[in-house]
């Protein structure tokens, strides 16, 4: 029995970190350092102190991870839609407790900048 369930937790383990290892090679080195200086611009623009920057980034850390698990959910697309504006509001709520008002503002009209650039790579995708 003791054996069993030493296999079967190393199967787990092998899964997860086959998983983990296959998500992480979608992004190409290239797109990584994309991402990495969009992000460095984003919090320069939004001209944080250091204990926001510190603040911002564990936002955007909890952002992230709610994103994958919502990807890997396997729920509904209107479940995962319900869960993605609950996270997105969460976010915003943390944001706005963290920027001044000006920084909001700067930081609502880069959302709605990077939603424009997504809808516009999806529409050119179909």
């Amino acid at each position: 029995m003791k054996k069993i369930i030493n296999i079967t937790a190393l199967l787990v383990l092998l899964t997860l970190v086959t998983n983990h290892a296959l998500a992480q090679s979608k992004m190409t080195e290239e797109q990584k350092k994309e991402a990495k200086a969009k992000y460095q611009a984003y919090k320069e623009k939004l001209n944080l102190t250091e204990e926001q920057s510190k603040q911002v980034d564990a936002i955007n850390s909890d952002w992230l991870e709610g994103l994958a698990g919502i990807k890997n959910s396997g729920a509904g697309k209107m479940a995962r839609y319900k869960k993605y504006k609950a996270l997105k509001a969460t976010r915003d709520k943390r944001m706005k407790e963290v920027l001044t008002k000006d920084q909001y503002k700067i930081y609502q009209q880069q959302q709605q900048e990077m939603k424009d650039e997504f809808q516009e790579r999806r529409a050119n995708r179909e």
